[in-house]
């Protein structure tokens, strides 16, 4: 088994075996690649980083539309270290729902 991926393009493939593709199918992010005996060889997943994404956190922009503030106000309130976040591949924030509902209330 061969596990890739490319964070330029938010790209992940998992190669089961290495077989030459006879067909393949998409849906919903995911393709899924068969060999002539239509057994699965490989799995696709384009925009892997919002499939993988856990229902209880929220992205910069989404903690922006609960909050009804503006990015830059977001990222002043971070630097400022108003607000806990993560980041995600050294690049994108991620909040806590829970915490964004705090700040709400």
């Amino acid at each position: 088994m061969k596990i890739t991926h490319d964070p330029s393009l938010d790209y992940l493939s998992i190669d089961f075996k290495d077989e030459v593709e006879s067909r393949s199918t998409f849906e919903n992010g995911m393709i899924v690649r068969y060999d002539k005996r239509d057994n699965v060889i490989g799995v696709d997943i384009t925009d892997s980083f919002n499939f993988f994404l856990n229902s209880q956190t929220v992205s910069l922009q989404e903690a922006c539309r609960l909050l009804g503030i503006s990015e830059s106000t977001l990222r002043r309130r971070i630097k400022a270290e108003e607000i806990p976040y993560s980041k995600l591949n050294k690049k994108y924030y991620r909040f806590k729902k829970s915490d964004i509902l705090k700040l709400i209330a």
